[in-house]
């Protein structure tokens, strides 16, 4: 499993960026949606090239370290 990374920054006015690797697809904006919801509303939002990958599926067998 990939190790999923979140870097904030805060400007001197105050906004807030986010910068998410190692997610894919809408599980990028799951790893933002509490951050979003505690700063404010989102003005401005892009996507990497990750964003539209799809995420990889891990069987119940990868989970459990059997191959």
């Amino acid at each position: 499993m990939t190790m999923q990374e979140l870097e904030i920054t805060i400007d001197n006015e105050g906004r807030v960026l986010v910068h998410v690797s190692g997610a894919k697809g809408e599980e990028c904006l799951a790893l933002t949606k509490n951050l979003e919801n505690a700063v404010g509303e989102v003005q401005e939002r892009s996507f990497s090239a990750d964003y539209y990958e799809p995420p990889v599926e891990i069987s119940q067998y990868q989970k459990a370290g059997l191959r």
